[in-house]
């Protein structure tokens, strides 16, 4: 691995640039700040290959040729944990990365814990221990200190280790076409973006309002979202969550009920006080946006209790066959599922169908055995 380079001049990033555009793929990461903004504030773009190593300041310089050489859909791009870097190239540029490999999903296919952080993996896999000194620090904050760069450097530096093994062993396991959706998924605009009508979605006490108040809360809730994107600061700077909740439910009707709820500050009062009560008196009489059904929700039976923990143990038996890790496979919630007749499950529908789900399904059906030998079970196709 040659020397980290530290690029924050547009000459540097030029140059950079070239060297990198046919990579065939990419380590990547990002440090970022977010406590004072809606969007993240992009503080710093690491990348590596097995060859090179440069540490990116966005805030010197001007990252378009980087990011022309990052949206190139021939190059592959790989994470740890990608949806936070992702949402960042989303603001950037409309649209997220792709392709993309995500260390942190392919892991677990692999034996290795589900959502494992990147030092334990880094731990795991390399034998190396990542330095955990500078995991607060203000990214934003100039001039770094060559410790701060090493430490963003290492980032990347293993990433781009831990990536070639990762894939070298689901190809040589026939898993790599496993983690097609997932990756896919992960380059998806609709999962990065905040559409302001359903920002109401994202407030938990929601599903306990309705009528009125239910429509009252959607109103307010998409002129919060919208304005907290346009201002570009936290949603919660405008207004938090219990005060929206509050207000949709005492649905006041002048500026002395407003006021008078707890939390509501004179402030707020004094710059937005008379649009929430216009967007009360107009949505009051509306009917709101249908809230998601809940699924309904059997209580268990004993012998369902029963029977979902011989199918636990049937996934953990196949699962350690084929060294998966267990919790990657299925849940409880799922099973309960297939044990009461659904079939349009996702464990029918993608690859652990092949590893335990036809098995499991079988098994229901009364076609497999279950016996112990040597204090292990052990099971069999059924002879009866």
């Amino acid at each position: 691995m040659t020397q980290t380079q530290y690029i924050n001049t547009s000459e540097q990033l030029t140059t950079f640039c070239s060297s990198i555009q046919q990579a065939p793929w990419l380590a990547i990461d990002t440090e970022f700040q977010r406590e004072k903004t809606y969007r993240s504030i992009l503080a710093l773009i690491q990348i590596a290959t097995p060859e090179v190593v440069a540490i990116i300041d966005p805030l010197a310089c001007d990252i378009d040729p980087l990011l022309d050489v990052l949206y190139d859909e021939k190059i592959l791009k790989i994470f740890h944990a990608a949806r936070q870097d992702q949402e960042i190239f989303y603001d950037l540029r409309g649209k997220p990365l792709s392709p993309v490999f995500d260390t942190q999903l392919a892991a677990p296919i692999l034996g290795h814990p589900e959502q494992a952080g990147y030092g334990r993996l880094v731990e795991d896999i390399l034998g190396v221990s990542l330095s955990k000194a500078h995991s607060r620090t203000d990214w934003i904050r100039r001039p770094l200190s060559e410790d701060q760069i090493s430490y963003a450097a290492d980032d990347v530096i293993y990433l781009a280790q831990l990536y070639p093994l990762l894939e070298k062993q689901l190809l040589q396991k026939d898993r790599r076409n496993w983690l097609a959706a997932a990756f896919a998924d992960l380059s998806k605009s609709s999962l990065y973006a905040n559409p302001p009508e359903l920002a109401w979605k994202r407030i938990r006490a929601a599903k306990r309002l309705k009528g009125a108040s239910l429509s009252i809360l959607q109103t307010l809730a998409k002129w919060r979202e919208a304005l907290a994107q346009e201002k570009n600061i936290p949603r919660g700077w405008l207004i938090k969550d219990e005060m929206l909740i509050e207000i949709a439910k005492l649905k006041p009707k002048n500026i002395e009920v407003l006021s008078s709820i707890r939390g509501v500050s004179d402030k707020f009062i004094e710059k937005y006080g008379a649009t929430v009560l216009n967007f009360i008196s107009e949505s009051i009489s509306q009917a709101p946006s249908a809230l998601d059904k809940p699924l309904k929700s059997k209580k268990i039976t004993e012998k369902e209790e029963a029977l979902t923990d011989l199918l636990m143990a049937h996934v953990r038996l196949n699962a350690a066959a084929t060294g998966v890790n267990p919790s990657s496979v299925t849940t409880r919630k799922e099973l309960l599922q297939l044990i009461r007749g659904e079939r349009d499950v996702d464990l029918l529908n993608d690859w652990r169908k092949d590893l335990v789900g036809s098995d499991l399904v079988a098994t229901l059906e009364g076609k497999n055995s279950f016996k112990v030998v040597s204090a292990e079970l052990v099971i069999e196709p059924s002879t009866v």
